[in-house]
């Protein structure tokens, strides 16, 4: 256990210097930030919960319509909301 955390130590620190020298800025999560979340799953297991949520959520589609009436829309960019009346029958 003690060499998987001297390897995760390593990666980390070796891309820390990789993007210092390659002026990279930070993009999204890092290798080393999900090996550490791993190598915590392993001895927690609401860790291990918490990833499998995370990874259920990339794959989940998401509408901007979904839980809103059809062809409502706000848009942020314009400071625009048009809202669309039900017919009253």
């Amino acid at each position: 256990m003690e060499m998987l955390a001297c390897a995760l130590i390593l990666l980390a620190l070796l891309e820390r210097l990789w993007r210092w020298a390659a002026k990279v800025r930070k993009s999204g999560r890092s290798i080393s930030a999900t090996g550490f979340d791993e190598f915590a799953a392993a001895f927690l297991s609401s860790k291990r919960v918490q990833l499998e949520q995370r990874q259920s959520e990339t794959m989940l589609r998401d509408d901007e319509t979904d839980g809103a009436p059809p062809a409502n829309r706000i848009d942020t960019a314009r400071n625009k909301i048009t809202i669309v009346m039900p017919d009253k029958r």
